[in-house]
């Protein structure tokens, strides 16, 4: 038992003298050689505990892949040719083979190419597989030509470092490049697609390494080396550190790749197995680096991932609105553009009730009100006008012509109360006073109840600025320039205006019943 322990204990001693010895084995400066009958290659530099080599710890943490702009390119394939002038498309549907065989992942606005004819908007989506492009084809294109719709900004990466980068050191980024493409090239600004993420990923779109901005201090972009592609062949960008001592173990560092002018291109979705909406993961890898341009051993390195994946098209459509109406107004005593009342007359939506007239004018049996209300979203506005059927017959009889043929209200054979005269028209106002005095006929004038929509005010050239309605009988127009009583050029809500009428009639009027219909129009252009 004695002997056995003893022979243990020579061999613990032994193995401590042997890695003792091993310490000094850099100080010959041996060569790297290979184990005989083995693929080992041993590097006697490594074995030393007096001159440690640079450690791969993986030690870096809190690391992220952030895309500014997350959501997949579109890349699909035209179902037959087209000729020049087209701008209806069908996409091909074959699976497997293109990156989008619907247009789920085509809203509208995006920019398109088909082809060569590049940077066309899609109009509108008709269904699963047919779009519509703002523009036509400007060249034909063949039945087995692609179509893309590039999403593209900046990646940035940010991580805290576990060990100190040396100066001279570096960081590498290794990026997920695409054996396969729609033109043959991983760095031409056109998306990729593969069967499987391993072997696709982003475009280059012609960057250099202006277009990387490395953290802030003493580093400086580095080289970038577009891959070939797949496994093993990834983009390579670096960052070179040249500070007058190292980078700390915990320090916060952060890379853009892309800028505004050159952004980074994201893949297309791969075209085997790939579910919308479920993203395509991709894995990139950091490294801190002890020599320039991402060479050198590595101190530490972690897997970071980006998973781009599919936009939502959020759609809604808001109808056409249009609100129009008529109030009717119990004046009282409230004053009316710019005429006072004590007992003024109350109207209704439907009516204006006169009631009984005569020459002698007052403002509380010869004024009414009615209010005229209007809402639309129409984005250009909107127009109220108005038309009489004819100026006010008696028994509704027709008052022929503008004007009466003899007097203040005859009308040919008929008997009637004029329109206001003094020079107005239905595109004109003339000032009606505050007093009408000789002035005969029927007629109105505005003001703005909310908003500023009125076409003219009653104040706006003398004290009743007044005009006619359109006549009807006498082939007057309501849509003439001015003649519309309510406008606005954009959407409004609740504007508002009061119509004051004015009648007046001279003493020798004929007795009788009269009347005449008003129609108002509210126009919204949408």
């Amino acid at each position: 038992m004695f002997h056995r322990r003893l022979r243990s204990l020579y061999k613990i001693i032994l193995f401590f003298f042997l890695v003792a010895q091993l310490q000094f084995v850099t100080l010959l400066d041996l060569p790297i050689f290979t184990i005989p009958g083995t693929d080992i290659r041993l590097n006697p530099q490594r074995l030393s505990l007096l001159k440690p080599s640079a450690l791969d710890g993986a030690g870096l943490s809190s690391a992220s892949a952030t895309l500014a702009n997350p959501r997949l390119s579109f890349q699909g394939r035209v179902s037959t040719g087209y000729a020049r002038g087209t701008n209806v498309i069908t996409l091909a549907t074959t699976p497997n083979t293109f990156g989008d065989i619907n247009t789920n992942n085509l809203f509208p606005n995006d920019t398109v190419a088909v082809g060569i004819n590049g940077n066309i908007p899609v109009a509108s989506i008709s269904s699963a597989t047919v779009f519509t492009l703002k523009n036509a084809l400007a060249v034909t294109v063949g039945a087995t030509t692609n179509i893309y719709a590039t999403q593209s900004g900046t990646l940035t990466l940010s991580f805290y470092t576990g060990a100190a980068i040396p100066v001279g050191g570096s960081i590498r980024i290794e990026l997920p490049a695409s054996n396969g493409s729609i033109s043959g090239s991983n760095v031409d600004g056109a998306p990729d697609t593969t069967a499987a993420t391993n072997t696709n990923g982003f475009d280059l779109n012609g960057m250099t390494n202006a277009n990387v901005t490395c953290p802030n201090g003493a580093f400086a972009a580095g080289t970038l080396t577009a891959g070939a592609g797949g496994i093993g062949a990834p983009h390579i960008v670096s960052c070179n550190y040249s500070g007058a001592v190292g980078i700390p173990a915990g320090a916060n560092l952060s890379i853009v790749i892309g800028s505004g002018t050159k952004p980074l291109v994201n893949p297309a979705p791969i075209n085997t197995g790939h579910t919308q909406g479920l993203a395509d993961v991709y894995p990139m890898t950091i490294y801190t680096k002890d020599a320039a341009n991402g060479t050198g051993n590595n101190i530490e390195s972690i897997q970071v991932r980006a998973a781009p994946i599919e936009g939502v098209l959020v759609t809604a459509t808001v109808d056409e609105t249009l609100s129009f109406q008529i109030s009717g107004v119990a004046v009282g005593s409230t004053s009316f553009c710019g005429v006072a009342h004590t007992a003024g007359l109350t109207t209704t939506a439907t009516s204006v009730p006169w009631g009984i007239v005569n020459s002698n004018y007052t403002a509380d049996k010869n004024e009414a009100v009615q209010q005229l209300t209007v809402t639309t979203n129409a984005p250009t506005g909107y127009n109220v006008y108005a038309e009489e059927n004819d100026q006010m017959g008696k028994d509704g009889v027709t008052c022929t012509g503008a004007a009466p043929s003899v007097g203040e209200y005859t009308f040919g054979s008929n008997t009637c109360i004029r329109d206001y005269a003094n020079a107005a028209t239905h595109t004109s106002a003339t000032d009606w006073t505050a007093a009408p005095g000789s002035n005969y006929g029927f007629g109105y004038t505005l003001a703005n109840q909310s908003g500023t929509d009125a076409r003219f005010l009653y104040n706006n050239g003398g004290a009743y600025m007044a005009k006619q309605f359109a006549d009807q009988e006498n082939s007057e127009s309501k849509y003439d320039t001015n003649a519309d009583l309510m406008y606005n050029v954009g959407p409004v809500s609740g504007s508002s205006v009061y119509v004051c009428y004015r009648i007046h009639v001279p003493a020798t009027q004929p007795a009788g019943f009269y009347f005449n219909k008003l129609k108002y129009t509210a126009v919204a252009k949408f």
